[in-house]
């Protein structure tokens, strides 16, 4: 026999309604109400104290690697801390340490590929690549004290410094509708793609992006250049995880990021190869660029795994200077026990690689793991590291470090 679901389910709740009144009103009253808002986007990375507040309860989570965010929540993040999600459309949002962002709408339709998405930055600072939300016509805004931002573009970042918002575009165009009715346009297509809004709506415009947003990174964060290497690259799995809509946690709370990224070895990279981790240079070469580039060669690896020998190194990465994304890549080799395999993807962080692994895999175990990267000798080599592990068998794993080319 089949059961219709929507029907079974609202009988139900008439049912404990009825003759439960103490359950339901602990179910319908007290639990924060996530049955009516949609799924946003899912949480790569959470370092440090990242909490999200639903709006209409006020209840308060805490967000992991895997955490669903909703269309009703407030994202804060804490001192020393910093988060990365993905978007249900394919967006990716950074948000720097001491963030705060409203998620006020954010819809989007798999079937139809439309939507609309509002998002607040109330303080600290954001950076995104829109996805298919903005490519497929919809209303993408994002406020901000001073006003908001109508996207033309992929690639932006907005922070908010003293009294102050600074914006900046790398890729598209933004225009700012200011609370003063004025129109600051930046990107591509304007004279300026940098800029910084005072309370009454005074504007500076920038030939060249601001300290505090230069790298997504304010400028205490980025004092030591292999710790940050490490942490920024960290980014978890964002593998489909059974989530607990009531509750908002994930089957992976006990999850703790910081012993994923104490596993990457960082002694891979040496001062001349890290010459972009927090400079210029390696920004302004990316900021030229244009069109996508496929890095394969290698041309340095060392890997280890606890089953034994490795051959067949397989990897690569394709990297998209026009959208600042990676849209993705791989990396494959084998040992005793069969080929271990992990496909990843992320953004450009100016002048880093921000990875997440989407799928990974030993022989037909399923695994997870971090991948860290970034630019060395200029754009002509990429540098790295990664660990992956079987999920059901912690103590199958394999790791190490890498250098490929074009």
């Amino acid at each position: 026999m089949f059961y219709n679901t929507h029907h079974y389910s609202h009988t139900l709740k008439i049912f404990i309604k009825k003759y439960c009144p103490l359950v339901s009103f602990l179910i319908f009253t007290l639990l924060p109400n996530y049955a009516t808002a949609s799924v946003a986007g899912k949480t790569i990375l959470a370092k440090g104290e990242v909490n999200a507040t639903n709006n209409s309860s006020q209840d308060v989570r805490r967000l992991r690697r895997r955490s669903e965010i909703y269309s009703i929540d407030s994202i804060v993040t804490g001192n020393d801390s910093k988060a990365q999600f993905s978007m249900t459309d394919g967006g990716l949002i950074t948000l720097k340490a001491n963030t705060e962002v409203k998620i006020s709408g954010y819809q989007f339709d798999q079937d139809s590929k439309q939507g609309s998405a509002t998002l607040e930055v109330i303080s600290g600072g954001l950076r995104s690549i829109s996805g298919l939300i903005k490519k497929s016509g919809g209303d993408y805004q994002v406020k901000t004290p001073v006003g908001s931002i109508g996207i033309r573009g992929t690639h932006f970042a907005v922070e908010v410094v003293d009294d102050n918002v600074v914006f900046g575009v790398f890729s598209g165009n933004i225009d700012v509708k200011l609370k003063n009715e004025q129109i600051l346009s930046l990107g591509a297509n304007e004279d300026f793609a940098f800029a910084s809004v005072n309370p009454v709506g005074q504007v500076t415009l920038m030939t060249q992006a601001p300290p505090s947003i230069a790298a997504g990174l304010s400028t205490e964060q980025s004092s030591d250049k292999q710790s940050e290497s490490s942490e920024q690259g960290a980014s978890s799995s964002v593998e489909t995880a059974a989530v607990n809509s009531e509750s908002g946690q994930t089957d992976s709370d006990n999850y703790n990021a910081t012993e994923s990224e104490e596993s990457l070895d960082v002694s891979f990279y040496n001062e001349s190869e890290l010459q972009g981790i927090s400079g210029s240079p390696i920004a302004e070469l990316i900021a030229q660029r244009t069109g996508t580039l496929t890095y394969e060669n290698i041309i340095d690896s060392s890997i280890s795994s606890t089953q034994g020998t490795v051959g067949d190194l397989s990897m690569t990465m394709t990297i998209d200077f026009d959208n600042g994304s990676v849209p993705g890549g791989s990396i494959s080799f084998s040992d005793q026990q069969g080929e271990w395999f992990a496909a990843y993807s992320g953004l450009i962080n100016v002048d880093q690689l921000e990875l997440g692994v989407n799928f990974a895999s030993h022989g037909n175990k399923k695994a997870e793991g971090d991948i860290s990267a970034a630019f060395s000798n200029g754009l002509d080599e990429i540098i790295g590291n990664f660990h992956l592990v079987e999920v059901e068998n912690k103590q199958i794993n394999a790791g190490g470090s890498f250098k490929i080319e074009p």
